[in-house]
C-alpha cells in the first residue's frame, strides 16, 4: 500500500511541476511577464492543482528545472511540498537564473565573434507591435528568389534567439540576414542591434501591445524606435506611413521611406498583409529585385488562415498571436464573408495594462454587429463582451453541438495546441 502511495504521489508531483514549468516557459522565464500573468485569471491555473495536463517543451533547461524542483520539494513534508510547488518551481527558476544569464552572455559573445567574419552580410531588422513575423516571412521569400537568405525562425526574436540562429545557421553563402526583433522593455531592441548591426530597418507599426510591461505608450514608441536609431547613414529606414504613431517618425539618420497598403493580388488573407507586403516590396526593390512572384507566397502560421474544421464548419484561424490591430483586421475580414452565422471565440489580449478595459470594450463594440455568438475563455475579459466565460473544455463541448457546415468560426488569440487541433480537424 505504501509503495502504491509513493507512485501516485510521484505522478502527482510530476504533473504539478510540469504545470508550473509550462507557464514559466510560456513567459520565457521572465519575471516581468510572469508577474503580469499572475495579475490575470491564469494565476489560478498556475497556483492550483488541475486535471488538465500542461506540458512544457522538452529542453535541456526544462530537464534541469525538473530536477531542481524535485530536489527542493524533498526538503518539505510530502503534503506541504505538493502545496508549495508553485513557489518551489519559482525558486528553481530563480536559482538557475545567474547560470542561465552567464550562458546567454557567452552565446551572444560567440555570435558577435562569428559575425566579424561576415563583413559582406547585410542585416535587415524588422520590429513593431504587430506584423513582424509576416513581414519577415514575405520579405525572405521575395529575396530568396535572387539571393541566399537567412531568417530568424518562427518568433525567435530575442537577443539570445538571434544569437543562436547565427551560431547554428549562418554560413558563407548567405548575403542577407532578415532579423525579427521583439521587446518587452526599453533597451532590448537596441541590444539586438548591437549584436547584428542592421543596415536596413522596417518598423511595421505601433499600438498598445505589451503596454502592461512597457508602462506607457511613450516607452513602446521609444523601444521600437531603437531600430531606426541604430541604422547607419548609408542604410534605409522603411516605416509604416498609416499608423498613428509611426507616420511622422522620421528619426533615423538613414533615408526614410514611408509605406501604405499595397494593392496586389496575393494568396494571404486580410488587409494587414497588404501593409506587410508593401514594406517587403520597398526593401526588395532597394536591393535590386524588380519582379516578384506574389501568387505563391508561403502560408504563414502568423497570419489568418482559412480551413474546414470541426463538423465541416469554416474556420478562420488567427491563434498565432493577438494584438489590437490584428484583432480589428480579423473582424473586418470576417464581416465581408457571406455566412449567415458567424461565431467568435477569444481569450482576449494579454499584457495591455491600464488600457485593457478600453481596448477590449472597443473590440467588443466592433465584434457584436458582426458575430451572432461570442465566447470568451478568460473571466477578466468576459464583462467587456457582456458574455459568460468558460474553460476550453466547456467551449469545445458547446461548439461540437452547434457548429455545422453553414457556420463560420473565428479563432482570435492564443488557445492550447490541443484545442486548436480539435477545432481545425475536418470532422463530419
Amino acid at each position: 500500500m505504501v509503495y502504491w502511495f509513493k507512485i501516485i504521489y510521484f505522478l502527482l508531483l510530476l504533473q504539478a511541476i510540469s504545470r508550473c514549468l509550462y507557464f514559466w516557459q510560456l513567459k520565457e522565464y521572465r519575471w516581468d511577464r510572469f508577474r503580469a500573468m499572475l495579475a490575470t485569471s491564469a494565476r489560478n491555473q498556475y497556483l492550483l492543482p488541475s486535471l488538465q495536463l500542461f506540458r512544457p517543451r522538452l529542453t535541456f533547461k526544462i530537464l534541469i528545472l525538473f530536477y531542481l524542483s524535485f530536489y527542493f520539494s524533498f526538503l518539505f513534508h510530502p503534503l506541504l511540498a505538493y502545496l508549495l510547488l508553485p513557489l518551489t518551481v519559482s525558486l528553481a527558476v530563480l536559482f538557475l537564473a545567474p547560470l542561465t544569464g552567464l550562458l546567454y552572455d557567452l552565446i551572444i559573445l560567440a555570435a558577435k565573434i562569428k559575425l566579424l567574419f561576415y563583413k559582406k552580410l547585410t542585416v535587415i531588422g524588422i520590429t513593431g507591435s504587430y506584423g513582424k513575423t509576416s513581414t519577415k516571412e514575405i520579405l525572405s521569400h521575395i529575396l530568396a528568389s535572387k539571393y541566399p537568405v537567412l531568417k530568424t525562425p518562427l518568433n525567435s526574436n530575442t537577443t539570445i534567439g538571434v544569437a543562436l540562429t547565427i551560431l547554428k545557421s549562418l554560413n558563407s553563402t548567405h548575403q542577407y540576414f532578415v532579423v525579427e526583433m521583439g521587446a518587452y522593455r526599453l533597451g532590448e531592441i537596441a541590444a539586438i542591434c548591437r549584436l547584428v548591426k542592421p543596415k536596413i530597418g522596417i518598423l511595421t507599426g505601433i499600438n498598445e501591445q505589451h503596454l502592461g510591461l512597457f508602462g506607457s505608450q511613450e516607452n513602446i514608441i521609444k523601444a521600437k524606435s531603437e531600430l531606426l536609431l541604430a541604422l547607419p547613414k548609408n542604410g534605409l529606414a522603411v516605416v509604416n506611413g498609416v499608423n498613428q504613431f509611426t507616420k511622422k517618425l522620421a528619426i533615423s539618420q538613414a533615408p526614410t521611406k514611408f509605406y501604405g497598403y499595397a494593392k496586389q493580388k496575393i494568396n494571404l488573407l486580410g488587409q494587414g498583409q497588404q501593409l506587410n507586403l508593401s514594406a517587403a516590396i520597398i526593401v526588395a526593390q532597394y536591393l535590386g529585385i524588380k519582379k516578384f512572384d506574389l501568387t505563391h507566397l508561403p502560408q504563414l502560421k502568423s497570419a489568418l488562415t482559412l480551413t474546414k474544421g470541426l463538423n465541416q464548419a469554416t474556420i478562420i484561424n488567427d491563434s498565432y498571436n493577438s494584438n489590437p490591430a490584428g484583432f480589428n483586421q480579423a473582424i473586418k475580414y470576417v464581416s465581408d464573408l457571406p455566412f449567415k452565422t458567424k461565431i467568435l471565440i477569444t481569450p482576449g489580449i494579454i499584457e495591455l495594462g491600464s488600457q485593457s478595459a478600453k481596448i477590449h470594450r472597443q473590440l467588443a463594440a466592433q465584434a457584436k454587429p458582426v458575430f451572432d455568438q461570442i465566447f470568451v475563455t478568460k473571466p477578466e475579459i468576459a464583462p467587456y463582451f457582456q458574455v459568460k466565460t468558460g474553460s476550453e473544455a466547456d467551449l469545445l463541448q458547446k461548439l461540437t453541438l452547434i457548429l455545422t457546415k453553414n457556420h463560420l468560426l473565428l479563432i482570435e488569440g492564443r488557445f492550447s495546441a490541443k484545442f486548436i487541433k480539435v477545432l481545425c480537424s475536418n470532422q463530419s
